[in-house]
């Protein structure tokens, strides 16, 4: 079955991109699966904050996402009008809106609600984490 992933929820004030990346992992491990992508939209975009720094006692999600998506050459779209209301910004957007500075961490891409259309007419199978 082929999956793509929908996480909406907030990376710090709620546990869908922990508990997304565990389901993740659980697809890639088994043959019979695939995952097309992930889409994160609404408070889940914080996941991108390059500037986002979590206590050393904590695990890095974003780092984990990253890590996790490069072993297993997965994309991880994130919706870019919603980074944009919450300031992040990738070299082209920040050029584009005339902003000195960039924030969304390396691994991630800015795409339109269009990327997320296409996982899902991709996919068997959608899974949202809210």
């Amino acid at each position: 079955m082929n999956y793509s992933l929908f996480i909406t929820g907030s990376p710090t004030s709620s546990k869908a991109c922990h508990t997304a990346l565990d389901f993740a992992e659980a697809v890639v491990q088994d043959s019979r699966h695939t995952l097309s992508g992930v889409f994160f939209y609404e408070e889940a975009v914080n996941i991108a904050n390059a500037l986002a720094m979590p206590p050393r006692d904590e695990c890095n999600i974003r780092d984990e996402w990253v890590q996790f998506a490069h072993q297993h050459s997965i994309p991880l779209y994130v919706c870019i009008a919603a980074a944009l209301r919450r300031g992040e910004l990738n070299e082209a957007e920040a050029k584009r809106h005339e902003v000195d500075q960039h924030n969304l961490a390396s691994g991630f891409l800015l795409e339109g609600l269009g990327s997320l259309l296409s996982l899902t007419l991709e996919s068997d199978r959608t899974m949202r984490f809210k």
